[in-house]
């Protein structure tokens, strides 16, 4: 049986089509009984509106679309679940697409949004964004920022602390005895600047000196093959000239995995040689060999609470005199044995 619809709830109250309409969205030109007796009705008969109609008559899609660098990057992967939940909740639609870290293709992707009439945009803006462009985007439709979010744009942002984990990261390294460590970055990425100053920090706190030669950036511009290819390169390049054992923090996802592989292809033993930690939300983790340790990120609250947020904004009567807020949420370490043979503990 199909959706009962509003014409046939008004006949089985007895009111006219329009009473129930008013009574279902709360008006206050319909008595406090009688929006209880539609609403229960409603309820019972599982009654759900017409969205495309309702969208005819307020201007509003309730369609919100999501840009992340990479669909199957599975940080960005568990954001993008996040916000399917919170979408869900809020009757939206949810319209995924993936920059592939490319400026000119996530500009395309927003004007096509824009000419779909979406009701708001939640973006993980690509390494070399125009922000420019967002900002014009924004005065038509509400953006929401979400894991990189150091960019000027008056609106609310969502992320990770990234200087405080790359820190907690650094400082088990050290406290692992590895006082040598080469930190791995994406080139231009909006995290890297972050992460690197949490890292040179904990450095600094244990008065061991920052030095720009341990810091190893890749273009991730770059295929993935091409990319493992350049970090392959500069990996065997640094581990050639530095007496062992030393730490490594890998930034991302793709460079500390790629890691473990190029270590083990050069023979080298983790982590009695290299001691490896990253920013890693993959759910192979713990099944690796050895196990990594990993800076994890709360990414399903992230897309959760960037789609709540993007909701707040587009119900703003003027959301340009709204209150915005930068939220950075915490990141748990899970300490494995890529960085010590001890038992995993978090």
């Amino acid at each position: 049986m199909g959706n009962i619809t509003l014409k046939e709830l008004a006949k089985m109250l007895g009111l006219s089509v329009s009473s129930v309409s008013k009574a279902l969205n709360d008006s206050h030109e319909i008595s406090v009984e009688t929006k209880r007796k539609v609403q229960e009705l409603a309820s019972a008969h599982n009654y759900r509106p017409n969205m495309f109609g309702k969208s005819l008559k307020t201007g509003r899609t309730n369609t919100v679309a999501i840009i992340i660098p990479y669909l199957a990057n599975p940080f960005q992967a568990q954001i993008l679940e996040g916000a399917h939940q919170a979408a869900y909740s809020n009757n939206y639609k949810l319209i995924f697409m993936q920059s592939r870290e490319d400026a000119d293709k996530e500009i395309e992707l927003l004007q096509s949004l824009l000419s779909q009439n979406i009701d708001g945009i939640l973006i993980s803006p690509s390494a070399n964004t125009s922000v420019e462009f967002l900002q014009e985007v924004h005065q038509e439709v509400p953006i929401v920022l979400i894991d990189r979010i150091d960019f000027e744009l008056e609106t609310h942002k969502i992320g990770v602390d990234n200087e405080r984990g790359a820190f907690a990261a650094t400082q088990h390294l050290i406290d692992m005895g590895r006082e040598h460590i080469l930190v791995l970055n994406g080139k231009d990425l909006g995290v890297t600047q972050k992460r690197t100053a949490g890292h040179k920090n904990a450095l600094l706190a244990n008065q061991i000196p920052f030095s720009e030669d341990n810091i190893i950036e890749v273009d991730y511009q770059l295929s993935r093959q091409d990319l493992v290819h350049s970090l392959r390169e500069m990996l065997q390049e640094k581990l050639s000239k530095v007496d062992k054992p030393i730490g490594i923090l890998g930034n991302t996802d793709i460079l500390t995995l790629s890691t473990l592989a190029i270590l083990s292809e050069m023979e080298i033993c983790v982590p009695e040689e290299a001691a490896v930690i990253g920013f890693s939300n993959t759910e192979a983790a713990d099944s690796l060999n050895p196990a990594l340790s990993t800076v994890v990120q709360p990414a399903l609250e992230m897309g959760k609470l960037g789609i709540e947020k993007l909701v707040e904004l587009m119900n703003c009567k003027n959301r340009f005199q709204a209150v915005t807020t930068t939220t950075k949420l915490d990141p748990m370490l899970v300490f494995r044995k890529s960085t010590t043979a001890q038992p995993a503990s978090s």
